[in-house]
């Protein structure tokens, strides 16, 4: 007799199979008729397909309902939630749309995938930024000849997303009938961060977007001025830093 674990392996074989192929399986000596699993299994892919259309509204409109919900049930089968809360489910879909054959020919559509995730993301994360002028008191009382091994952590709130496509642009079209962006619009270089009004979108300059990658990844202040002045020699730290405590993406000091 197929043991518990078995039996919730098998009907999750037949939840994600394809609509109508219904692997064999028991649950009390008796399969359930196909047609209830098919009813099951819409109701289950219609929860995924609106949980992640309310995470992913540009990619919904740039490629239409049908390629969206065919998309959906695409990476669902492959990678289903391991959770009953579809609120933070989604997070590899950039990842998947790189690979999905159907939408291959729109390069930059994982990447705007990636930008809507970070959206999602800061506007879940809890409020950790102090204010700013704490964060700034914190500095100044770091002994001089122990800042270059300080570390500043970026708050919750922001996350960085880097494109070699116009990716903010053809976010922005999302609410006009454009599913482009203009022939001149660089690649993106973003901090997104949720503020009190509400989600903002900063470009930043690569040099500043080099130093914040570096803080993020875990490096030392002097290492990520390094990964500055590599994007740009002419990197201007007193600015840059004071430019980003003061919008809260930089919320605390990390001592070495």
């Amino acid at each position: 007799m197929p043991s518990l674990a078995e039996l919730q392996q098998r009907f999750a074989d037949a939840l994600y199979a394809p609509e109508g192929a219904i692997p064999a399986f028991a649950v009390a000596g008796a399969a359930p008729a196909p047609e209830r699993m098919d009813i099951y299994r819409r109701a289950i892919f219609a929860n995924y397909r609106k949980a992640l259309a309310a995470t992913y509204p540009a990619i919904r409109q740039i490629v239409g309902d049908a390629a969206f919900a065919a998309a959906v049930n695409a990476y669902v089968r492959a990678q289903p939630s391991a959770s009953g809360d579809l609120n933070d489910y989604g997070d590899t879909f950039g990842a998947f749309l790189a690979e999905h054959p159907p939408l291959a020919a729109l390069r930059y559509l994982p990447d705007v995938a990636r930008l809507e995730w970070a959206i999602d993301e800061v506007n879940r994360a809890a409020d950790d930024a102090p204010a700013p002028e704490r964060v700034l008191e914190a500095l100044a009382a770091v002994a001089p000849e122990h800042l270059a091994g300080i570390g500043l952590r970026l708050s919750a709130r922001c996350r960085l997303v880097s494109s070699a496509y116009p990716i903010l642009e053809i976010w922005q079209a999302r609410a006009s009938d454009e599913t482009g962006a203009p022939a001149d619009a660089a690649a993106a270089m973003l901090a997104v961060r949720r503020d009190p009004d509400g989600i903002v979108i900063e470009r930043l300059p690569g040099d500043a977007f080099a130093w914040l990658a570096a803080l993020a990844s875990g490096a030392t202040l002097a290492r990520a001025i390094d990964a500055a002045q590599r994007a740009d020699a002419a990197f201007d730290l007193g600015r840059t830093l004071h430019s980003q405590i003061g919008n809260g993406t930089i919320a605390a000091i990390v001592e070495g």
